[in-house]
C-alpha cells in the first residue's frame, strides 16, 4: 500500500482527485481491479461527482503537465477518482485494508483545501465511518429508484419518434411501430409506462430505442 506522503497531488476543477493508478495503489490492489470494478457497476457512477474521464486537448494538456508519470502516458481515456467515487470503489473491494485506506485518504489527502495547501484534520471514529457508508447506501438506493423526470421522459419520446421516422414513412405502419417499440421497452425494464423507467437506465434505453428494428 503506498505512503500518502507519496502521493502527487492532482486537481480537476478544483478537486482533489485520484488518478486509476493512484487509487490502486492506496487501494493495495491493481488497476485492472479498480477499471472491472467500474466497468460491473457503472451505472452507480456519475461523471462529475464521482469521476472525470479526461480525453482530447483536455487529456494532452493533462499528460504535458505530467511527463514523468509513466502510468497515464498510453491513456486514451484517462479517468480521475474524486472523494465520492473512491467511496464507491472502496465498497466493491470490502476488506479491512480499504476502509483504512479511506479513512486515511480523507484525512490526510482530500481534506485539504485548496486555498491553504494545509491539511484539516477530519476526526471519524469506525463507527462513524460506519454510519456514512450506511447513508451512502441509502442515496444510492432512492438514486436507483428514482424515475425519468419530465425532461428525461421528453427526451426517450423524442427518440422513439426519430427511429419510427427512420424506419418507415408510412403513417399506418408508425402508428404499429409505435406500439411495438413502447411494448419493448415495456417489457426489457418490466414497467407498465416509459415514465417509469429508471433515470439510471435513461442512456441504455436510449439506445435500445436507437438499434431496434421492430
Amino acid at each position: 500500500m503506498v505512503q500518502l506522503q507519496e502521493l502527487q497531488v492532482i486537481e480537476h476543477k478544483n478537486l482533489r482527485v485520484l488518478t486509476t493508478a493512484q487509487l490502486a495503489a492506496s487501494l493495495d490492489t491493481n488497476g485492472k481491479v479498480i477499471t472491472r470494478n467500474f466497468q460491473r457497476n457503472k451505472n452507480r457512477y456519475q461523471q462529475g461527482i464521482h469521476y472525470f474521464a479526461l480525453t482530447g486537448e483536455e487529456l494532452r494538456k493533462f499528460k504535458t503537465e505530467r511527463q514523468n508519470d509513466a502510468s497515464i502516458k498510453h491513456a486514451a481515456v484517462l479517468y480521475l477518482w474524486t472523494e465520492q467515487g473512491v467511496w464507491l470503489h472502496t465498497k466493491s473491494i470490502n476488506t479491512n485494508q480499504a476502509h483504512q485506506a479511506i479513512q486515511a485518504l480523507i484525512e490526510s489527502y482530500f481534506s485539504i483545501t485548496n486555498k491553504t495547501k494545509e491539511p484539516q484534520t477530519l476526526a471519524i471514529s469506525f463507527e462513524q465511518f460506519e454510519q456514512l457508508g450506511r447513508r451512502v447506501d441509502a442515496l444510492e438506493q432512492l438514486a436507483k429508484n428514482a424515475t425519468l423526470h419530465t425532461g428525461e421522459q421528453a427526451r426517450l419520446r423524442k427518440a422513439v419518434g426519430a427511429r419510427v421516422n427512420e424506419l418507415t414513412a408510412d403513417k399506418g405502419a408508425q402508428k404499429k411501430l409505435y406500439s411495438s417499440l413502447y411494448a419493448a421497452l415495456y417489457e426489457r425494464y418490466g414497467v407498465g409506462s416509459y415514465r417509469d423507467i429508471k433515470q439510471y437506465q435513461l442512456q441504455e434505453a436510449l439506445r435500445f430505442v436507437e438499434k431496434w428494428r421492430g
